[in-house]
């Protein structure tokens, strides 16, 4: 079907808005001086065209003590259209929910925002290559605009329509064949991509004396690679079955091991010797019964010590707070309890400068 008698008429009235004109007559005490001096020479002599020239804003028309207004001065360029409106204030009226149920091919009952409404937010605060942050992802409406505003974006969602809504509909939005929402108006084509991450298990849980244990849901290459991200190590398992306390570094010469087994003097010794006076090693494990200073290459620590020490646990507010390891000396308490050593004090000082932290902006 063709265009509507009223679209043809908005269109032949857009063509030439700097034609169509409307008189309006002014508000005499709220005008300046000059516009109040030229109404007055437009009242005594209405059969002429008044001008008044103004620097800071447009130039004033007016004729029989009526000022004349250009429909071309109302004309917005908005979303790719010429649009009849106003310049936003902090209550947005002209956002509606019109076919808001289609939107990203996804049903998101009384959950979903106008695309649009989104839109308008993202474009206010960012620029073209910003990142996006939506903690509470549900349908994926705000990374489906950031993609198509060009933006970077990261959303987070506890939900079951993490998989059943957001990654069908960003995969339509890379695919291109999401024609809806604000396509048009940014004029996306499909590109990009993104990927899908979940969340672990809490490393650690309670057992039945109340006692912080590493949970059951980790194997041992899984405790590894989660030990070494949690103290600043590159995971990194050696191939050389001589050398298996080798998980991970954080230089050439510094590694970490990670072990569920509780560790003898005679172990730790004999660990000690493989990775020599030019090596240090952090080695994690579930226990020990020995002197580490007794191993000057060494620094021991328990797994669920070496991780309170390090993160806020029990707390509801998705926080993660990174700390550094203790550089005080603890108390002879801690030691006996395999709390941090001397050792773990002296190994954090020789390698916490080069070690990254969760939030760092390494590669993973």
């Amino acid at each position: 079907m063709g265009d509507t008698f009223e679209e043809k008429i908005t269109e032949f009235v857009h063509e030439h808005a700097k034609a169509v004109i409307q008189l309006a007559r002014p508000d005499y005490d709220a005008v300046s001086t000059a516009a109040r001096a030229i109404i007055d020479k437009s009242k005594a002599d209405p059969r002429k065209l008044y001008l008044l020239e103004r620097e800071e804003a447009a130039d004033m028309y007016f004729v029989g003590g009526q000022r004349i207004l250009f429909y071309s001065d109302k004309l917005k360029f908005i979303d790719g259209k010429w649009v009849a409106g106003e310049p936003l204030t902090s209550i947005w009226d002209d956002i509606l929910s019109n076919n808001l149920h289609n939107e990203g091919g996804v049903e998101f009952p009384k959950g979903k925002k106008p695309e649009a409404l989104i839109k308008r937010c993202i474009e206010l605060v960012t620029s073209k290559g910003d990142l996006v942050l939506d903690s509470f992802g549900g349908s994926g409406t705000t990374g489906a605009v950031a993609h198509k505003m060009g933006r970077r974006w990261i959303m987070v969602e506890l939900g079951d329509h993490a998989v059943t809504h957001i990654v069908p509909r960003l995969t339509k939005v890379i695919d291109g064949t999401d024609q809806g929402g604000v396509t048009e108006a940014t004029g996306w084509k499909g590109g990009g991509g993104f990927r899908f991450y979940r969340l672990a298990p809490s490393l650690l849980e309670t057992d039945k004396w109340g006692r912080w244990v590493v949970s059951k849901d980790y194997n041992s290459a899984m405790l590894a690679e989660a030990m070494c991200k949690h103290m600043g190590f590159t995971y990194a398992p050696s191939q050389d079955i001589a050398e298996y306390w080798r998980h991970g570094f954080s230089s050439e010469t510094d590694f970490i091991f990670v072990t569920t087994a509780g560790l003898t003097h005679d172990q730790l010794k004999a660990i000690s010797l493989e990775v020599g006076p030019d090596r240090t090693l952090l080695v994690c494990c579930k226990a020990f019964n020995a002197r580490t200073d007794d191993f000057e290459n060494l620094t021991v620590t328990k797994i669920p010590q070496a991780i309170l020490s390090r993160c806020e646990w029990g707390r509801d507010d998705y926080s993660l707070k990174i700390a550094s390891l203790p550089a005080a000396e603890p108390d002879e308490e801690a030691t006996a309890t395999g709390g941090p050593t001397k050792a773990a004090a002296k190994h954090a000082a020789n390698v916490k400068a080069a070690q990254p932290t969760l939030f760092d902006n390494g590669e993973d």
